[in-house]
This record gives C-alpha cells, structure tokens and sequence, in this order.
C-alpha cells in the first residue's frame, strides 16, 4: 500500500503550486487547438488514407491526457490528500505528456510524407506550429515543476520513476 503520509504546504509552495496549474491550463488550449488539426487531417480526404494516422491520433490525445492528469493530482495537491503518493503521480503524469508530445512529432513527419494535397499540407504545417507552441508550454511546465518541488527534488523524483518503470537488464530476454 503506498504511503498515505500527508504533506503540509507552506504559502510559497502553495503559490508555485497555482503558478504550475495555471501554466498546465494555458499547455490545455494548445492542446486541444492540437487535436483539433488532427481531427481535422484525418478527416481530410488528401490525407486520411496516411499509414500511422490512427497512431499519431492517439499520441497526441495522450499528451492531453497527461495534461489533464496533471492538473487532476494539481487540484488534489491542494487538500488534505497531498502525500509521497501524490507527488509521485504528479510526476508520473509530466512525464507521460512530454514522451507523447516526442512520439507525435515522429508519427506527423511519418504521416506528412504520405501526404501530396495543398490542403492537408496546410494542416501538417498548422500541426507543426503547435507543436511547436506546445514544446514552449511543456518547457514551461517544467519550470513550475521545478520551482514547486526544487530542480534537484523533481529530478530525483523523475528518476525514480523512469527507474520503476524499467525493467533491469537481467530481465530482459533476447
């Protein structure tokens, strides 16, 4: 059972706490504006018959939600169930919408190289500068991330996650 232990916050914490909510919130209309070009290219009929357009679809509606999960535990982090728990999904959370937001510029460049009409053309170029606007967003995040936790603690946190999440190499079979 994971520990349940509450954390108290002090009034700063608590104000780069609102400051990283605030920052996920403006990250949310970017990426809906981002799935929204998405619905937008696989509806199109110069490009909806691209391999991989499914795919790039979901990746992206994962970095949505991670925003969201972010921003869920966020909101959480402001009552009594504020705990180790706690700050380890938020992290989880994090990382979860930067390794989607990598995996849908891949799968874009993959399905733009399908794709020959001036119309779909126009999307994938709105796509891309979203994207982009999206990694300013993430860094951003980060950053709040950063002041709440202290850089050292997040990347210790970031750490220990990627560590629980990966399979020692004696583990692998190959």
């Amino acid at each position: 059972m994971p520990d349940q232990s509450s954390f108290q916050m002090s009034v700063e914490e608590k104000h780069h706490l609102l400051e990283w909510w605030e920052a996920t919130e403006q990250g949310t209309t970017v990426v809906k504006r981002l799935v929204s070009y998405i619905t937008e290219l696989r509806l199109n009929p110069e490009s909806s018959h691209a391999d991989g357009m499914i795919l790039f679809y979901r990746a992206a509606s994962e970095i949505s939600y991670g925003y969201a999960g972010v921003r869920g535990c966020i909101r959480r982090a402001f009552t009594p169930e504020y705990s180790e728990f706690l700050r380890n999904n938020i992290v989880r959370c994090h990382s979860f919408a930067q390794k989607f937001s990598v995996d849908t510029k891949v799968l874009l460049e993959r399905v733009a190289k399908q794709i020959k009409g001036a119309n779909a053309l126009q999307i994938v170029k709105r796509i891309r500068e979203t994207l982009r606007e999206n990694d300013v967003a993430l860094t951003d995040i980060e950053n709040k991330a950063d002041a709440f936790f202290g850089k050292e603690t997040f990347q210790k946190l970031q750490t220990s996650l990627k560590q629980s999440i990966t399979l020692p190499p004696s583990q692998y079979k190959g």
